[in-house]
């Protein structure tokens, strides 16, 4: 019998118990990124997004940083209520992008005011930004039942298939994707509009990304043709 390990079974080097969840400290520091803009840019040069959107975040905010302060994974019977959350943040962001593109064709004006490049480019880019970090979350807390999944051995079923879990030798046997290898998804499906080195192999994964990818085409074709017929020639 051959010595080679068998590519379905576990490594010899794995940890034979559970691990350590994964922080909360940066997916709040995201959000926290997120919200800033939104409230910290003046009235005057923005459009949006509605308060609906940093709303949804800051309850969103709250509720991770109980679930931070709380030893141990988050009860199962608590978490369709948790994604329900980050659902919810979603349609809030979807909302503000087709109001954002709603906006533009129907003119361009608030109050009868024709709006300025930069305010199409400022809303453009509080949408996407906010885009690309809720649909990080959203990955991260789907993704093989979120932190606290992706902590037991052996793991669940994966939503995504990264390099290093496809491909031995391109990290540790014992790899488990961490928010930056999410946000780093959902950064790239808004700029190739498509999987890049990260593949949805389930039909919510797949979804979600057309879904956030939709909502970048809308705001990327419409305010960016807009700025191109206002900028002089």
């Amino acid at each position: 019998m051959s010595g080679e390990a068998d590519p379905g079974s576990p490594d010899e080097g794995d940890d034979a118990g559970p691990r350590s969840p994964e922080s909360y400290t940066w997916p709040l520091v995201a959000i926290v990124v997120a919200i800033l803009p939104q409230v910290l840019v003046p009235v005057r040069d923005r459009v949006g997004p509605p308060l609906a959107v940093p709303i949804a975040e800051t309850a969103l905010f709250l509720i991770m940083l109980i679930i931070a302060a709380k030893p141990g994974p988050v009860p199962r019977h608590a978490r369709p209520a948790v994604l329900l959350i980050f659902g919810a943040l979603v349609a809030a962001n979807a909302a503000a992008a087709a109001r954002l593109v709603v906006l533009v064709l129907d003119g361009g004006k608030v109050d009868g005011v024709a709006l300025s490049a930069g305010r199409l480019l400022v809303a453009g880019a509080l949408v996407l930004g906010t885009n690309v970090i809720t649909f990080g979350i959203l990955y991260w807390q789907l993704d093989l039942g979120g932190p606290a999944g992706r902590a037991l051995d052996p793991l669940p079923y994966p939503d995504f298939q990264f390099p290093q879990t496809a491909t031995r030798g391109l990290a540790a046997p014992d790899w488990r994707p961490r928010f930056p290898d999410y946000l780093y998804l959902a950064y790239t499906n808004i700029v190739a509009f498509s999987p890049t080195d990260t593949m949805p192999l389930t039909a919510r994964a797949k979804a979600l990304m057309a879904l956030q990818s939709m909502i970048s085409v809308g705001v990327l074709v419409v305010v960016v043709s807009r700025v191109i017929n206002i900028l002089p020639g």
